[in-house]
This record gives structure tokens, C-alpha cells and sequence, in this order.
């Protein structure tokens, strides 16, 4: 009877995290679409914002995840993540822009929601998360390197779509794997 309890709280908790993820997709989007604007220190400070709340979802999983194939997609995605966040931020200084120091309400809920996830409930949101992010990330960082004003942007920005498209490709390969 215990071990029937233990799962209907864990699918419980599964829809209840569900749930909240996509809702705070779904508020992100507004702040996603003002990045496509051409101000250059707005994209910067939300690529910045976002690769740092990559690297901290993916820390998380690199301490909760057993799964080997998450595993190697969190490092992986805080090496390249981290790279990017270095490039921004040295964008940002030779240009004399601000960027922000802490995430966003939404960056910092999907960190919350995911930590007291385990095992396959934690493994399937944080990848399906990396997927819808990563798709959200190229529809912007695909406007930025065509249509920003700043020549400097447009080349990070062309530079970070064809990462992103790689992350993307092994996050829905590692959501793929995991399902099996």
C-alpha cells in the first residue's frame, strides 16, 4: 500500500511540476519575443541571462541525475554554455553595456520546480525543458544574427545559432534515450 502511495504522490508531483513548467514557458515567451527587437544590450543580457540559468539547471542534474546520457549532456551544455556566456560578457564590456547579475522570475522558478525531482520524474522534465528552451533560443538568436543593427551581434548571434541547433539535436536524442 506504501509503495502505491509513493507513486500517486510521484505522478502527482510529475503533472503538478508539468504543469508549471509549460505555464512559465508560456510567460517567458513575451520576454523571448522583446528580445528580437534590435537593442543589442537587451539580446546580450538575455543570452547571458539565459546560458547562466543553463549551467545552473545542468549543475542540478549533474548532482540529482543517474542517468549517463543526461549526465553528458549537462556537461557538455555548461562547457558550451559557459564559452558563449564569456563571449557575451566581453561584448558587452568592449560596447559599454549593462548586463544583468541574477536571472529572471521564470529562469528561477524552472530551477526550483526541477530540485526536488529524482530518478526518471526529474530526468524527463529537465530534458524536456532543454528542449523547449533550446528551440525558443535559436527563434531568437536567429533573428539577432539577421537582423540586428550591430555588426558584432549579428556574428555572435550566427555563431550561437549553430550551437544551439546542436544542443537541440542532442537534447531531443537524450529525451529519445531515456523514454527507452
Amino acid at each position: 500500500m506504501r509503495r502505491n502511495i509513493t507513486r500517486a504522490s510521484r505522478h502527482h508531483i510529475y503533472n503538478v511540476f508539468r504543469a508549471t513548467i509549460f505555464a512559465l514557458i508560456a510567460a517567458s515567451a513575451p520576454l523571448s519575443q522583446a528580445a528580437t527587437s534590435d537593442n543589442a544590450e537587451r539580446f546580450l543580457g538575455d543570452a547571458l541571462q539565459d546560458g547562466r540559468a543553463e549551467i545552473e539547471t545542468c549543475q542540478l542534474a549533474l548532482k540529482t541525475s543517474h542517468d549517463a546520457a543526461v549526465q553528458a549532456f549537462a556537461k557538455r551544455m555548461i562547457q558550451d554554455h559557459q564559452a558563449m556566456d564569456d563571449r557575451i560578457v566581453a561584448l558587452a564590456k568592449q560596447k559599454g553595456y549593462r548586463l544583468p547579475d541574477k536571472l529572471t522570475v521564470t529562469q528561477r522558478a524552472t530551477y526550483i520546480a526541477l530540485k526536488p525531482l529524482s530518478g526518471h520524474a526529474f530526468d524527463s522534465m529537465f530534458m524536456k525543458h532543454n528542449v523547449s528552451d533550446h528551440e525558443s533560443d535559436i527563434k531568437v538568436f536567429s533573428d539577432q544574427a539577421v537582423h540586428a543593427s550591430d555588426e558584432d551581434v549579428r556574428a555572435l548571434a550566427g555563431d550561437g545559432v549553430a550551437t544551439l541547433r546542436e544542443h537541440l539535436q542532442l537534447a531531443k536524442q537524450t529525451d529519445a534515450a531515456i523514454k527507452k
